[in-house]
C-alpha cells in the first residue's frame, strides 16, 4: 500500500520525489539487512521466527503509518514493518520448501507466493476505495485483516509440525562453489528485475496522478491492482513451467520477454502503454518464483539464507532503486525519463542469466 501512500504525502506534506521514495527506501533497506541474517541464524539453530507474530507486526507498522503526519513516525513505523517482513519470509519459505515433493517445489513455492501476492495486488484497491470514500487516516482499519490473518496462521503452523518433511536430515552438494557462484548470479539477476519492478510499482500511481494522464486516486489504485494480478498470474504460470520444462530455461524466457514490455510503458501512451505494463508486471513475477525456487535447490541446506537473501538483498536493492529514480527526477524535472532508465537493469537479467550454471531439466522424483 506504500506506493499509493506517496502522492498524497507529496501534495499534503509536501514531500520531494526522493523523501517519498525514502520512505519505500528505509523499508526495503531494513528488510534487506535482516531477512538474510535472520534466515542464516535459523538454519544454524534449526528454528526460526513464529509466522503469526511477523503478520501482525507488519500489519500494524503499515496501518498506522498514515495516522502520523510526522515524517520521521511515518518512517519509523514503515521500519517496524519490515522486521515483521523480514522475520517472516526466511520462516515461511523453509516451511514451504520442507513440505514441498522435489518434482513440485515450483508449484508449491508459486502457490505460496501468489497467495501472498493476491492479497498484495487488492491492498492498493482497497486502500484506494477507503481514501476516496474516508480519507486517508480510514486506512488504518486495515489492520482488522492482519490481526484476522495472524490468528489465521498461528492455527495453520501448529498442524503444519505433522506433515510429511520431504528434506533430507542432511543433503550433500558435489562442487558446491559452483552452486554458491550460480545460485550469486541468480540473486544478481532477481535484484536487478527488483529495481525495476518495485521502481515501476513505486511511482507508477504518482506518474499517472500527477503527470500528464491526471486520473484520480481511485483509478491509479485500479490500475495498480490489476498490474498486480497480472503478476499474481506470473508467478502461477512460472513456478509451474519450471517444473514442466526447466528452471534456467523459463528464467531466461521470461526476462526476454520483460525487456520490449517495459520499454513499451515509455513510448507509447493509452492502450499500448497500458498493455506493457501489464505484461512486464507477468513477466517479472513469472521470474520471481523461478529465481527464489532455483536459489534454494543450489543452497539446499541453506533455504532461509537463500530466501531471506532473494526477499531481502534483492528488494532491498529494488528500494534503494526507488529512491535513486526519485533523486534523479528531482535533478532532471521528469519521473517518466527517469522511470524510464530502469530499462537498463531489465536488459542486464536475461544476459546474465545465460551465464548461470544449472542442470538440464529432468523429471524430479516425487
Amino acid at each position: 500500500m506504500l506506493p499509493l501512500f506517496l502522492p498524497l504525502m507529496i501534495d499534503e506534506m509536501g514531500l520531494s520525489y526522493f523523501l517519498a521514495g525514502l520512505i519505500v527506501t528505509a523499508f526495503n533497506v531494513v528488510s534487506s539487512i535482516t531477512q538474510p541474517l535472520v534466515g542464516l541464524y535459523g538454519d544454524k539453530k534449526g528454528k526460526h521466527a513464529d509466522i503469526a507474530f511477523c503478520v501482525l507486526l507488519s500489519a500494524v507498522g503499515i496501518s498506522f503509518s498514515v495516522l502520523s503526519h510526522n515524517y520521521l513516525i511515518i518512517i519509523m513505523l514503515a521500519m517496524g514493518a519490515a522486521i515483521g517482513h523480514a522475520l517472516f519470509h526466511p520462516a515461511a519459505f523453509d516451511l514451504v520448501y520442507r513440505l514441498s515433493p522435489p518434482a513440485k517445489r515450483g508449484l508449491y513455492n508459486s502457490i505460496f507466493i501468489t497467495s501472498g501476492s493476491l492479497s498484495y495486488a487488492l491492498g492498493p484497491f482497497i486502500a484506494g476505495l477507503l481514501i476516496a470514500f474516508a480519507g486517508l487516516p480510514s486506512v488504518a482499519w486495515m489492520v482488522f485483516p492482519g490481526l484476522i490473518g495472524a490468528a489465521f496462521i498461528f492455527g495453520l503452523n501448529r498442524r503444519a509440525k505433522h506433515e510429511p518433511d520431504y528434506t533430507p536430515k542432511k543433503e550433500v552438494r558435489k562442487n558446491q562453489h559452483r552452486n554458491s557462484f550460480a545460485a550469486a548470479l541468480v540473486i544478481i539477476v532477481c535484484s536487478l528485475r527488483a529495481m525495476a519492478y518495485i521502481g515501476l510499482i513505486t511511482y507508477l500511481p504518482t506518474l499517472l496522478i500527477l503527470g500528464d494522464a491526471s486520473i484520480s486516486t481511485l483509478a491509479a489504485s485500479a490500475i495498480v491492482t490489476i498490474m498486480l494480478l497480472f503478476g499474481v498470474v506470473g508467478q502461477m504460470a512460472g513456478g509451474y513451467l519450471s517444473d514442466l520444462f526447466g528452471r534456467k530455461e523459463m528464467l531466461f524466457l521470461g526476462f526476454l520477454f520483460a525487456v520490449p514490455s517495459y520499454i513499451v510503458i515509455f513510448l507509447t501512451d493509452g492502450f499500448l502503454m497500458y498493455a506493457g505494463i501489464m505484461l512486464f508486471s507477468f513477466f517479472a513475477s513469472f521470474c520471481y518464483v523461478t529465481s527464489v525456487t532455483m536459489s534454494q535447490e543450489l543452497l539446499p541446506n541453506q533455504v532461509g539464507f537463500a530466501s531471506g537473501l532473494i526477499q531481502g538483498l534483492c528488494l532491498g536493492l529494488g528500494g534503494l532503486g526507488a529512491a535513486l529514480i526519485g533523486w534523479i527526477a528531482d535533478s532532471i524535472g521528469s519521473l517518466s525519463a527517469a522511470m524510464f532508465l530502469l530499462a537498463i537493469p531489465v536488459i542486464l537479467c536475461p544476459i546474465i542469466t545465460i551465464f548461470v550454471k544449472y542442470p538440464r531439466h529432468r523429471k524430479n522424483a516425487v
